[in-house]
């Protein structure tokens, strides 16, 4: 479909999404949910051929995409409260209801090809929203996107979806096209950055919620410089080819021997292939170019899990950037000389036991400036999807740190608060999501 008549076919679908209940919102989200589960074999299959990740990774990803879509349909269906009540300067009694903002462009990842792709959190939270989404299909994985296109347009009422495919010209076209009240993107810097410029140069310019790159520190501190420390974070490193957007690039350690040992660890774990080629050519630049300008600990395979070994007062330029693949810079020296250096990021982490809880207290401040969770004692792959979840962070991590793209918040980058002053209420019953907004009286 081209995007002239998917943007044509979602403002028609407007109106009618935008009435509905939210008892009638959430039976359209589980019936997405039920039919991605329903196939759910044939959807693993095809994302096991396309994109390399295992199939325990896989069946796990489509548990969480059925279940998004799940919880935010329940978000959806509960009633609005009253945020301001009492008579305005003006007579009337205020109430402020939430409104969808119209056709969202959603653009698919590639490293989570069902709980960020076609069927992702983008597209479940403006559909919970109330708003039509139009898909641009990741090129690394068309056979899925386009699977999973199909079972969702079959689900959803007519126009409520729309799957477009191409390049980055598609991608511009999609962003400007006069129906698009908003983009959902997950990917590079580059595009993201990209997305936003043309979505700023619109004569309307419209909000692009990018997520982008994310170096997710670790502070390792000398209580928890032990080898369960050692093990978690080598698997967060290199599982699923080191291919998450949470995926800790940096670790910090006081401890020369607890960072030869993670080093170790990270090159010593098996990879399987990355989603494309091209990734996998940009991981071995970046490993041949370490390798010449530092002490580089690096396994076999292709591609090669390989760990950075420096001091903290090398850190600068490449060593603070993301890398996408299984690697991770491992730094010795202070933490306490790193917050200040680093740029937004969607996590921090810092492993600690009870004797270092003071150092802890003076590192986290610098932390909470610069990400937009704080994992401790834990790794920051595997973001929950609950109510409470953040995901986000500061530039260059997102375009808008303010906001989450996991989590039921995540609904609320697709809709705007509209204050109802003094409106007779039997005029919102029946009538979108102002009907479940109690008024005054």
């Amino acid at each position: 479909m081209n995007v002239s008549t998917a943007v044509s076919r979602a403002a028609a679908a407007t109106p009618h999404l935008a009435a509905q209940t939210g008892d009638q919102r959430r039976t359209m989200l589980y019936a997405c949910a039920d039919a991605l589960a329903a196939a759910g074999a044939e959807i693993v299959a095809t994302a096991l051929a396309e994109t390399g990740l295992t199939e325990a990774r896989l069946r796990g990803e489509l548990d969480r995409t059925t279940g998004q879509f799940r919880l935010l349909g329940d978000h959806a269906a509960k009633p609005w409260r009253r945020v301001s009540a009492g008579v305005a300067a003006g007579g009337g009694d205020v109430v402020t209801v939430p409104v969808p903002v119209g056709p969202v462009a959603v653009f698919a990842a590639s490293n989570f090809p069902l709980a960020f792709g076609v069927s992702g959190g983008d597209t479940a939270s403006a559909l919970a929203a109330g708003c039509p989404v139009v898909v641009k299909a990741h090129p690394a994985q068309p056979r899925t996107a386009e699977l999973l296109g199909r079972i969702l347009a079959q689900a959803l009422p007519d126009g409520a979806f729309s799957l477009v495919a191409g390049g980055p010209e598609v991608s511009l076209e999609l962003v400007r096209a006069p129906g698009i009240r908003a983009v959902g993107f997950t990917g590079s810097l580059t595009g993201g950055r990209a997305l936003m410029d043309a979505a700023a140069a619109r004569p309307d310019p419209i909000p692009v919620y990018a997520e982008m790159g994310s170096l997710n520190p670790v502070l390792v501190l000398p209580g928890a410089a032990v080898p369960a420390t050692v093990s978690a974070l080598a698997a967060a490193v290199t599982g699923s080819a080191g291919q998450l957007c949470t995926k800790p690039g940096l670790v910090v350690t006081d401890a020369a021997a607890f960072a030869d040992e993670l080093a170790a660890a990270v090159a010593a774990l098996p990879v399987h292939r990355m989603l494309t080629d091209g990734m996998t050519r940009a991981h071995e630049r970046w490993q041949a170019h370490a390798s010449a300008a530092y002490r580089v600990v690096a396994g076999a395979g292709t591609p090669a899990p390989f760990a950075v070994v420096v001091s903290v007062g090398e850190l600068t330029g490449e060593l603070l950037e993301e890398h996408f693949g299984p690697s991770v810079v491992i730094a010795v020296g202070a933490a306490e000389d790193v917050p200040s250096r680093l740029e937004g990021s969607l996590t921090a982490s810092v492993f600690a036991a009870e004797g270092d809880r003071e150092r802890a207290r003076v590192l986290l401040p610098g932390l909470l400036a610069r990400a937009g969770r704080i994992v401790w004692n834990g790794v920051p792959t595997g973001v929950a999807v609950c109510d409470a979840m953040q995901h986000g962070g500061p530039w260059p991590a997102t375009s808008a740190a303010w906001s989450t793209s996991v989590g039921t918040e995540a609904i609320e980058r697709f809709r705007r608060p509209v204050a109802l002053q003094g409106v007779p209420a039997d005029l919102l019953y029946g009538h979108s999501e102002l009907a479940q907004c109690p008024t005054a009286g």
